[in-house]
């Protein structure tokens, strides 16, 4: 049903055009009325917008072209039929200029009016479809955008840095600034919703209503705070996750506290679940992003359903870390499957004895752990079966009765990890390729180059080189290009970001280099295929 006001300085030819046909039948309601210009743009500005103005051209106080004039500037959206006699040429060529839709001439024939709506209504629905399609256009752009943001957050928090001026500068591209910035406060907080026993009984899809209506909770909660982005991980759908970044210390304390309090407490209220959070300390730079994600999952590990966060350390962030050097040391004894060198690492990063708090030696332990899921995404095919091993193994540290013991199950996962790079570094070379296609799939956005990869992989440049192009079909130059080319694509469709942004997004430092390799690739520049598909002209 559309909506029509009717403009018109004499009741009786309101009547009239009233009484003309049956409004409803034809998919019309007239909702309101005017005797003048005047009347009719303070209605148009108290009420509900019509689809639909009609309007005489004569009248007094406003007449018609002034109300059009200025519905032109405040609504141009809204389609305008005039009213107008035989001696209204000269007024009906100006509102025609003023783009009107169409005329009828007094006194208004039922045919003609009727044909006139049932053309409109073809147009109005047209207009409304349009309009409901560049709202899921905006809204899809918008949950695009935030997936690039928190899969580069994950990225950081959970895998190897290729470049920390590359991570910055996509960082910007991405509208994430306050992170790349050198001085950056970041804290996170987590929250777990825990299903009560019998909640759900054995309504699975109910689980997943809930777990949806959890998230959105979580988010709308989390909207009260610019400095809030929260983060989801597919593959632990029950916890929601809230990096908090501040430009100087001290403010982030406060509005962990208060995120969590209201989270808690929507929570239950609305979905009668408990929940468990942990809130981490701050850290002072994005490099430390890793010991801010493992204080937040240690404070996690100690809670419990219904309380607050579990025991933290003031400084745990700052006090205790790895170093970039041990880190280095420790990724490349798993991959080189160099047991010996792993315990002792182990045994360095963990000691054992009474100057290491149980605190440190437990956040230590999560940062390791960290470490090790790292690597397993790396080599790990198919089934992530061990990346949820070493997750479940981050709660379980907290029923370890000794460090001793501690160590002993780090070892073991060490040589759990080590299995799994092993099985795919010595396979057939097709398990190892297609890890390594994985891995440019993820990193495409990076300066990658064979010699980075084979170095990575520990393979040799010439035989990755032969081993990519026969498993992809294409050299790996090619396959980047081709990567890279599609993600430009589909962002520029989006129509949100900017061209330079775009092309940093998808690797390329320099916009005009961008834009030459798009052109090739596409046979129209950034600029020109944006134009043409958004029909911008």
């Amino acid at each position: 049903m559309y909506t029509i006001m009717l403009v018109d300085d004499e009741i009786g030819v309101r009547n009239s055009i009233k009484a003309k046909i049956d409004w409803e039948a034809a998919g019309y309601r007239i909702i309101s009325e005017a005797e003048n210009g005047l009347e009719a743009l303070r209605l148009l500005q108290e009420q509900p917008l019509p689809d639909l103005l009609i309007s005489d051209i004569r009248m007094p106080q406003m007449d018609g072209l002034a109300l059009i004039e200025a519905c032109k500037e405040s609504c141009p959206e809204l389609k305008i039929i005039v009213l107008s006699g035989y001696s209204d040429f000269e007024y009906m060529k100006t509102a025609i200029r003023y783009g009107v839709k169409d005329y009828l001439l007094k006194p208004v024939v039922r045919g003609e009016l009727t044909a006139l709506l049932a053309r409109l209504s073809k147009e109005l629905e047209e207009d409304r479809a349009k309009t409901r399609q560049d709202r899921l256009d905006q809204l899809q752009s918008s949950k695009q955008l935030v997936t690039l943001q928190e899969q580069l957050i994950w990225q950081l928090v959970k895998d190897e840095w290729l470049s920390l001026s590359a991570v910055k500068e996509r960082l910007r591209g991405l509208q994430l600034s306050a992170l790349a910035a050198d001085e950056v406060h970041a804290r996170f907080a987590a929250i777990e919703m825990r299903i009560p026993r019998g909640r759900l009984d054995d309504w699975s899809e109910r689980k997943d209503l809930l777990v949806l209506a959890f998230g959105m909770v979580c988010r709308e909660i989390a909207e009260q705070w610019t400095e809030v982005i929260p983060l989801y991980d597919f593959h632990y759908p029950s916890m929601m996750y809230f990096l908090i970044l501040r430009e100087k210390d001290g403010a982030e304390e406060e509005i962990a506290a208060a995120l969590v309090r209201q989270l808690q407490h929507s929570i239950h209220h609305y979905l009668r679940v408990e929940t468990v959070v942990g809130i981490g300390e701050p850290v002072y730079g994005i490099e430390r992003l890793k010991d801010a994600y493992a204080s937040c999952m240690l404070s996690w590990s100690q809670g419990s359903a219904g309380a607050g966060p579990g025991e933290r350390k003031p400084g745990a962030g700052q006090e205790f870390t790895l170093t970039t050097e041990t880190e280095r040391k420790l990724i490349l004894s798993i991959e080189s499957l160099d047991k010996k060198a792993v315990y002792k690492l182990l045994q360095d990063i963990l000691p054992a004895g009474p100057d290491t708090t149980m605190f440190a030696f437990t956040f230590l332990t999560f940062r390791v752990i960290l470490l090790f899921s790292s690597v397993a995404r790396k080599f790990e095919l198919g089934d992530s079966a061990l990346q949820r091993h070493l997750w479940s193994c981050q709660m379980s540290l907290r029923d370890s009765h000794s460090k001793e013991q501690v160590l002993r199950q780090l070892e073991e996962l060490a040589e759990l990890v080590m299995e799994e790079v092993r099985k795919t570094r010595f396979s057939n070379g097709q398990q190892l390729v297609e890890a390594i296609r994985k891995y440019v799939d993820d990193n495409f956005s990076y300066e990658l180059s064979l010699a980075s990869l084979a170095d990575m992989f520990h393979l040799n440049e010439t035989y990755l080189s032969g081993l990519f192009k026969q498993a992809a079909g294409m050299t790996f130059s090619d396959y980047v290009t081709k990567l890279r080319m599609d993600k430009a694509l589909a962002l520029i469709k989006e129509n949100q970001l900017k061209l330079t942004d775009i092309a940093t997004l998808v690797g390329y430092s320099s916009s005009s280099y961008f834009s030459t390799v798009f052109k090739k690739y596409y046979g129209a520049s950034p600029k020109e295929y944006r134009v043409e598909a958004l029909g911008l002209r």
